[in-house]
């Protein structure tokens, strides 16, 4: 069998290849095992969209035209396993139960389409081809994934920007928990979106097929970014649930000056901030108020969520210790693990936010 390669067959082989290496590694990962089995099954199905591509590109389907209708076409499960795996990767006691199920019924139906043609002798399927599957199957086929995944992208970006902002209130050490690869996959996503849309007029109100394929192009940076950078973090364990969100009440009530000075003690005098990995839940503690309290004081006192609040002071204790003679005692970035950063990325990052300079520029000043 003659296989043509050009960028296109290379692309989808490489996708492929991933695909397939990174749902079995984490189909058997020992971490956040919901999560990780969901987002495997997730690279199964784009894996399988893009196996036909490959089929088609490389010219394998046109010398073996029986390979045609192999039920490898999962695309309605695109959409509920990218929210799923939204869900379960920022709450690791998310768990799936039977009426999810609901969710995947028109995958179970195209699974069992797919299933029967590929039992099918060649003539069948031919015909099958030209008077059902390309004039009327097909197209819901194709359309109704773009629709799916609209609606299931749009319920996981909700989802996601609601979690980084609980984040934001709850964690003064983001940078292992941002999750900026599945930022950039969900993004990634809305240009499939787009892309698909395209093709989807192009195919149903000019007939034309496979003649621009972008969306399939794009799936495989989707590949490589849920895929690889998602195995990278499979250890990732964060406990958010969006009903933990507060309410916004009709009207704020007041500031108690009284939790205000004590969550400054805490800062101040008692130095919480100097622990890399406190939390909101850590700093109620100590004072003992409600986390719900807590939050509400920082955010309505200081105007600021508790993560920009805590690495204020963080930014100010390296500043007062590169005044100092410290500098020459310990490095930069010694002075800035022991003012309470743990990663050297996030300490240029938040200290350029809150000084206008990199940490370098700053001592030269």
């Amino acid at each position: 069998m003659k296989i043509s390669f050009d960028l296109n067959v290379i692309l989808y082989f490489a996708a492929i290849s991933i695909g397939m290496y990174t749902s079995i590694m984490l189909l058997f990962s020992v971490h956040n095992k919901t999560a990780n089995r969901i987002l495997s099954l997730l690279m199964l199905a784009i894996t399988g969209w893009i196996t036909d591509a490959f089929l088609r590109a490389s010219g394998i389907y046109a010398q073996r035209p029986d390979l045609y209708f192999l039920p490898i076409y999962y695309s309605f499960a695109f959409g509920p396993l990218l929210y799923f795996y939204v869900r379960a990767i920022t709450d690791k006691g998310f768990k799936f139960d039977r009426r999810q199920l609901l969710h995947f019924f028109p995958v179970f139906i195209q699974a069992a389409f797919y299933g029967y043609l590929a039992l099918q002798n060649y003539q069948f399927k031919y015909e099958v081809w030209f008077y059902v599957h390309q004039p009327y199957t097909y197209r819901l086929e194709y359309d109704g994934t773009w629709l799916s995944l609209v609606i299931y992208l749009s319920l996981a970006i909700r989802y996601f920007l609601k979690y980084q902002s609980w984040l934001a209130n709850n964690y003064s050490e983001l940078s292992r928990k941002l999750l900026n690869w599945l930022k950039f996959s969900l993004i990634t996503l809305i240009l499939v979106c787009g892309a698909w849309l395209f093709e989807a007029f192009l195919r149903d109100f000019r007939n034309t097929y496979y003649q621009y394929d972008i969306s399939t192009n794009l799936l495989c940076i989707v590949i490589y970014c849920i895929g690889v950078l998602g195995k990278q973090q499979a250890a990732i364990s964060v406990e958010f649930k969006e009903e933990e969100l507060p309410a916004q009440p009709e009207s704020l009530p007041e500031v108690d000056s009284l939790f205000v000075e004590k969550i400054g003690t805490a800062m101040v005098t008692d130095r919480l901030y100097l622990n890399p990995e406190l939390t909101l839940a850590d700093l109620a503690a100590h004072i003992g108020l409600p986390a719900k309290t807590v939050s509400f004081t920082v955010n309505a006192a200081f105007g600021k969520p508790f993560n920009t609040y805590v690495n204020g002071f963080r930014v100010e204790e390296i500043k007062n210790r590169l005044q100092s003679a410290d500098l020459e005692k310990f490095t930069l970035l010694g002075i800035a693990y022991e003012s309470g950063f743990n990663s050297k990325t996030s300490f240029n990052r938040i200290f350029k936010e809150f000084t206008g300079s990199s940490p370098s520029n700053f001592i030269k000043k």
